[in-house]
């Protein structure tokens, strides 16, 4: 999960809603949303998530490959049910479909309360709070037990998608698998990969996050890390001899 910085609501659904208010009370509701102004949503929310799924951080190509996921589920916080600052696009397109195993048509309905049993992705520094490592798998740290209900809730921890971040690690030959021809140069130094961990949290030229990202920058630091201590071991060893 990535800290999402939420923007303002489009324009779109701020008019919506002003006509709805004043025309038709009645009809103000999510399931009411027009198609057009629902679109209007899902691009914004990409675009200040970086075309990343809020929960998993997989790619989300366009409006297509999404839903509009309520972190506050709409049953439990009805009156959240319009609010922009509870949206977040989601993988997959349908906010239905749990055959995947993992995300948000996992989570459902839950009732979450923020911070005690879930974490949100529009909080503050959140993917400080989840553990990634060389092999995909995801944690929390000891004693965070909303982060851990999180991983949970969402099944982050899903074999499936553990695979995938697995992958993207190979990929960039941030593990000991085997290499991809992506990767079939040398291994990362230690400051090619200090500086992967900075350069894969920032957006591209079309405002594209990588895939994954927050969990390949806590690798790349970790092997960074590694090659650096072991670095002075052999210099060590150097000066001994």
């Amino acid at each position: 999960m990535r800290s999402i910085s939420k923007q303002s609501e489009p324009a779109e659904l701020q008019n919506w809603k002003r006509q709805m208010r004043r025309d038709a009370p009645q009809n103000l509701s999510y399931g009411n949303l027009p198609s057009d102004v629902s679109l209007s949503v899902k691009q914004a929310l990409l675009a200040e998530q970086g075309f990343l799924c809020a929960y998993t951080m997989r790619r989300l190509r366009d409006a297509d490959d999404c839903h509009i996921e309520h972190v506050q589920p709409q049953n439990s916080a009805p009156d959240q049910d319009l609010a922009y600052q509870n949206m977040a696009a989601c993988f997959p397109c349908n906010g239905g479909d749990v055959s995947h195993g993992y995300g948000a048509p996992v989570k459902g309905g839950q009732e979450v309360v923020l911070n005690a049993n879930f974490v949100s992705p529009h909080s503050p520094n959140c993917e400080g709070r989840f553990l990634f490592d060389d092999k995909g798998l995801v944690s929390a740290h000891p004693h965070d037990t909303a982060a851990q209900h999180t991983i949970e809730t969402l099944r982050l921890d899903h074999r499936a998608l553990v695979e995938l971040r697995r992958s993207a690690m190979e990929a960039f030959g941030l593990t000991q698998g085997r290499r991809t021809t992506r990767t079939a140069h040398r291994p990362m130094s230690a400051k090619q990969a200090s500086d992967f961990a900075r350069q894969v949290l920032q957006p591209d030229a079309k405002g594209r996050l990588e895939p994954f990202c927050v969990a390949l920058s806590q690798v790349a630091k970790a092997f960074a890390s590694k090659e650096e201590a072991r670095a002075q071991r052999m210099k060590a060893q150097r000066l001994q001899g």
